[in-house]
């Protein structure tokens, strides 16, 4: 099977099936090809960073790694690991209101785990594309259930710049410039809701006035930077249309991986189809067909193995149009991992 290359190439799955290893060997490939690559990870896990020896200070930057195998490339590929914190340093910068990062309640918001992470992980993937420099984006998305986070973050912009907030400025007296936030007439007119009222009543009391200024000040300052967070909205469509995005979900021969990837699947809104790659990876059956055992309960285990393997192949070609066998790479070192994954795809181009 031959695959085309992408504008977007995006691969998904449940943790500990191998994605961001097969994410990684892909850009590399693809680099190896005279693409201009970028790799981002969401991935808050270490994983990334071990396999293309970065340091977690770099977080947030884009680094180039010209030879991530040590094989003497001086490729034109570029790596990402997500970091919150700098990216909504880039928005407050872009928007002309760096003074929005001095907000107590924002710096705890954009820290890793701090609430912020996928909604600011699709800000960061469109302005990384509305850059222009790369042929391809690779991107790997959070394992299993943070994954669902991060296409549910589209649809969290949405609501939150729906207007609504204005009802809070109103309650509190807050000026607010609303000709430089865009609110609309209609929402301006709107009687302040009882149940904002009590929430902020309970705010107040609870945590004292000083905590609802800042909590105020932190979604005015967000407000601000609106155009940013609008702008990434129309970033789905191009992750939808398959003229410009391939999608890999990554699932693995452990018979319960692929359950959790199927799951994964139907709960991808759409995004994650019959048309999408499956990727089958740590697959055995070539090392099982070189194995000849002669004790009785090894050639049983040998065919147990096999059956199995079949079995999960059999069940995929059934639900997906393309999926994809990767080996099991049996090695310690990250690097045998890679350069095993990067060959693979090799023989795919």
């Amino acid at each position: 099977m031959s695959i085309e290359s992408k504008r977007f190439e995006i691969f998904s799955g449940t943790g500990g099936v191998g994605k961001t290893t097969l994410a990684t060997s892909r850009a590399i490939e693809l680099a190896r090809n005279n693409k201009k690559v970028l790799l981002i990870t969401i991935d808050p896990a270490k994983r990334l960073r071990e396999l293309l020896g970065l340091s977690l200070e770099q977080s947030g930057e884009v680094v180039r790694v010209k030879d991530p195998l040590a094989e003497g490339d001086d490729l034109e590929l570029d790596v990402e690991l997500m970091n919150p914190e700098k990216t909504f340093s880039r928005i407050a910068k872009i928007n002309g209101c760096e003074e929005i990062l001095n907000n107590r309640i924002l710096n705890v918001l954009t820290r890793p785990y701090g609430g912020l992470n996928e909604i600011l992980a699709i800000v960061e993937l469109n302005l990384q594309f509305e850059t222009k420099k790369y042929d391809t984006i690779v991107l790997d998305t959070p394992p299993g259930s943070h994954f669902l986070d991060f296409l549910d973050s589209i649809e969290r912009i949405k609501v939150f710049f729906d207007q609504s907030f204005i009802e809070i400025f109103q309650y509190l007296g807050k000026k607010v410039d609303t000709s430089s936030l865009n609110f609309g007439k209609k929402i301006l007119n709107k009687f302040v809701s009882t149940g904002v009222k009590k929430l902020l009543s309970y705010l107040q009391k609870v945590t004292g006035a000083t905590f609802v200024d800042e909590f105020i000040d932190a979604i005015i300052a967000i407000y601000k930077t609106k155009s940013t967070f609008i702008s990434a909205l129309d970033l789905q469509e191009t992750l939808k249309n398959k003229e410009f995005s391939n999608w890999y979900l990554v699932t693995s021969v452990e018979q319960n991986k692929l359950r959790e990837a199927l799951e994964l699947k139907d709960h991808a809104k759409g995004l994650i189809t019959e048309d999408s790659f499956i990727v089958l990876n740590k697959c055995i059956e070539a090392d099982l067909n070189k194995w000849s055992p002669e004790e009785e309960k090894l050639i049983k285990l040998k065919q147990s193995l096999f059956n199995r393997e079949r079995k999960l192949k059999d069940n995929l070609a059934n639900k997906f149009q393309k999926v994809l066998e990767f080996p099991e790479v049996i090695s310690l070192s990250p690097f045998d991992h890679i350069k095993g994954l990067t060959l693979n795809w090799k023989s795919l181009s």
